[in-house]
């Protein structure tokens, strides 16, 4: 008789692990594909260092050049520019009359000194958010901005989105140069800035919120607006 026998549980014996072998195998088959699939994710998303990544280990200054480019998380834009900083004593009164604040962006242009004749005219004040622009003629428009009572804050230097909002140390490379230039030529730094194509737009969703708060960890006020003349 098979069943009972001892030739029949010595096959139970060897089919039994003969199962748990071809289970394990199968298990580190899986695993193996499943974590290499979870890497190559990992690496096209830049949240993991390739295969190929060396050791770190030391804190000469090729380890410290592989720390900042896996850390997405860096800090050290903030120490770009020690000088882009000012002392902001700003203060919303909810007080004040109601007002219209007229901007103009993406200036000096030229219908600039025009436009100046007729605020003057007027006796308007504004404020007007430069592109940079380090001609003679625009810097004799920007001392009569000054002089005739107008405001004058950063807009961009090159008003390219694409470059502007690669990260926040790109967008602090443009706006240094406009406000450097625009204290250089009028003795005034410049303590207001409107940001190219507003404070949140398609270009700036992955860095706009790092990019705000770097500005106003800096002192600086940023202004959107809520009508527009579509006169660009």
């Amino acid at each position: 008789m098979y069943f009972g026998s001892v030739r029949f549980y010595k096959h139970v014996i060897l089919i039994t692990m003969a199962l748990i072998v071809i289970s394990s195998v199968t298990s580190c088959a899986f695993m193996a594909i499943s974590n290499y699939h979870m890497k190559k994710l990992l690496r096209e998303n830049g949240l993991a260092a390739s295969a190929h990544t060396p050791s770190i280990n030391s804190d000469d200054t090729a380890a410290t050049d592989i720390r900042k480019q896996y850390n997405s998380a860096s800090f050290d834009y903030q120490k770009l520019y020690p000088l882009l900083n000012i002392d902001n004593d700003f203060i919303y009164d909810e007080d004040l009359p109601k007002s219209v604040y007229l901007t103009f962006d993406d200036g000096p242009s030229s219908l600039t000194s025009q436009i100046l004749d007729i605020l003057k005219e007027h006796n308007v004040q504004a404020t007007f958010f430069i592109n940079y622009s380090d001609s003679m003629e625009s810097q004799a428009l920007y001392r009569r901005m000054l002089e005739e009572g107008h405001t004058i804050g950063v807009h961009s230097t090159c008003h390219q989105y694409a470059t502007i909002y690669q990260s926040t140390a790109a967008f602090l490379d443009d706006f240094a140069q406009t406000a450097f230039m625009l204290e250089q030529v009028t003795g005034v730094k410049p303590e207001i800035l409107r940001f190219p194509g507003g404070s949140i737009n398609s270009y700036s969703k992955a860095v706009y919120q790092q990019t705000i708060g770097e500005m106003l960890r800096r002192g600086y006020t940023y202004y959107d607006w809520n009508v527009s003349a579509d006169d660009a």
